[in-house]
């Protein structure tokens, strides 16, 4: 999709920006292991480890189409991990079909402590398949330390594409860094927060609570901060609701028997 030129009549401007919008929606939060709003983890799915997440984003008179998503590892490595995904935001909304509504996205890196003291990852997020549409193909880089009574601190960057990453002058703006906190654990809860920076569809601060029910069970809720009015539209705050159920693909063998 190309930039807004200066000849276009107002009319034209209008159509361009609402269907510009929609498309932006629908791509914001279709993200790898993520904080809250964020890539900006070093985490990432140990291998044949899976994952489903349902995220929600409302706003007091409207709601974002809901991230039905799914991440496994695919590497048997301790120091060096990957995991691939794919997101489904749905529904969609006219002028879109069920093409704009898919996403994938891949990460690797190395864990914290084990090749280096600190977590290294990089990956791509938000790879659309309708071009200049969704493929916002945002690729992103970060390092990660926990520290005793802090929690964990990452920081990163991140870079898209210029054709749909534009500020609210319809300049470009597909660059930026990322940094989130997690706090150290109390109990079955915990803290987060995560920014991106820019101007932009994507950048956003938000801030959350997470409370663990299994090991394997994680419900997060929070506000999140548009820095942008391209989010829906309006940089008016949004609450998120996120739940995360992780599970075995291929399930451990059972211990033998007792002789």
């Amino acid at each position: 999709m190309k930039n807004m030129k200066c000849e276009m009549s107002r009319a034209k401007r209008t159509g361009f920006m609402f269907v510009f919008l929609l498309f932006a929606v629908v791509s914001l939060f279709a993200t790898p292991s993520a904080i809250i709003w964020t890539p900006c983890t070093t985490s990432i799915q140990a291998y044949l480890k899976g994952q489903i997440d349902y995220d929600t984003y409302v706003r007091d008179t409207s709601m974002l189409p809901v991230d039905y998503g799914f991440t496994v590892g695919v590497l048997p490595f301790s120091q060096v991990q990957a995991e691939i995904g794919y997101d489904a935001l749905l529904p969609v909304f006219s002028p879109q079909t069920f093409k704009d509504a898919n996403y994938f996205n891949a990460k690797i890196g190395t864990p914290e402590g084990t090749l280096l003291p600190i977590g290294f990852t990089a990956g791509i997020f938000d790879l659309g398949i309708d071009s200049n549409v969704t493929n916002f193909n945002v690729f992103h880089a970060e390092i990660g330390k926990t520290f005793d009574y802090v929690g964990n601190i990452c920081i990163g960057g991140y870079t898209g594409n210029d054709k749909l990453l534009i500020n609210d002058n319809g300049k470009v703006n597909n660059s930026g860094f990322m940094a989130s906190w997690t706090s150290v654990p109390f109990g079955k809860f915990s803290i987060c927060a995560d920014y991106m920076s820019g101007n932009n569809a994507l950048s956003a601060f938000s801030v959350a609570g997470t409370a663990t029910f299994a090991d394997n069970a994680t419900l997060l809720t929070g506000p999140v901060f548009p820095l942008s009015k391209q989010y829906a539209g309006s940089s008016k705050m949004l609450w998120t609701v996120q739940a995360s159920l992780d599970f075995d693909i291929i399930p451990p063998a059972p211990a033998p028997a007792a002789k």
